[in-house]
């Protein structure tokens, strides 16, 4: 079983500074990797296969709010192979 990593970052940027990481995530995700890192440590991830994928918008009181949010399981190829589908014709008769 795989440790469990944790990456959290936080701060306040502008628009084109957060357009840039729009832009890496975007091509991190086309490449099958993402590195997110900060000098309290790094993850990597490997985005594949079946996505979940949340997009969340408000505004109350003069307020914005975006929230995206991606979400996958990485499988072995054990797992795999284990949810493959079969399909095989009946004998004949």
């Amino acid at each position: 079983m795989d440790k469990e990593t944790h990456f959290k970052y936080e701060s306040t940027q502008d628009a084109d500074t957060l357009r840039r990481y729009l832009e890496a995530i975007t091509a991190g995700f086309a490449a099958g990797e993402l590195r997110l890192g900060s000098r309290e440590g790094e993850v990597v991830l490997h985005p594949s296969g079946m996505l979940g994928f949340l997009v969340e918008a408000k505004s109350t009181g003069g307020r914005m709010k975006l929230h995206l949010k991606f979400s996958w399981r990485e499988t072995s190829a054990e797992d795999a192979e284990d949810d493959a589908l079969t399909i095989a014709p009946g004998g004949q008769s």
